[in-house]
């Protein structure tokens, strides 16, 4: 089975290619990318290059107690966060809608501060460090309160 071959960027390990063609190395060269021969299972998705290797990047998982909510003001969502290390960092950043928040870890688990909402939308919960973790974001839809 061939190798392929990995383009990076050199100071954040972040995989920008993947081929098995030989040529395009150049092109990626002329770009001030970086690269080295890889895993057949190499993507762009899951792994990074941290100090001339080619490594799985950190799973990430969001687990919503609920998606939708009402929006008045009152009802909420609550987001855990799972982090899959053997050395799980003590904190992690994630977007929340716009803005950025940090979530402490304890054993790799925790959980955002609950989302509520007043006026209709929808909350995107992603993490900010795409490179160095893998992460499915989640969307939490706060919908009208209609009475009846």
């Amino acid at each position: 089975m061939q190798s392929k071959i990995i383009a990076y960027e050199p100071l954040t390990g972040e995989i920008r290619g993947v081929c098995l063609t030989p040529p395009q190395v150049l092109a990626w060269q002329s770009l001030g990318l970086s690269t080295l021969d890889g895993p057949d299972e190499a993507a762009l998705a899951s792994h990074r290059v941290v100090e001339g290797q080619v490594v799985v990047k950190v799973a990430v998982e969001l687990i919503p107690d609920q998606s939708e909510i009402t929006a008045d003001g009152e009802d909420q969502a609550v987001v855990a966060v799972m982090v899959s290390s053997e050395d799980p960092p003590a904190s992690l950043e994630l977007t929340v809608g716009s803005q950025s928040e940090t979530v402490a870890l304890v054993g790799g688990a925790g959980a955002l501060s609950p989302i509520t909402a007043t006026t209709p939308c929808t909350v995107l919960v992603g993490v900010t460090d795409s490179i160095a973790y893998q992460c499915e974001p989640v969307s939490i839809t706060a919908v009208e309160d209609v009475q009846v």
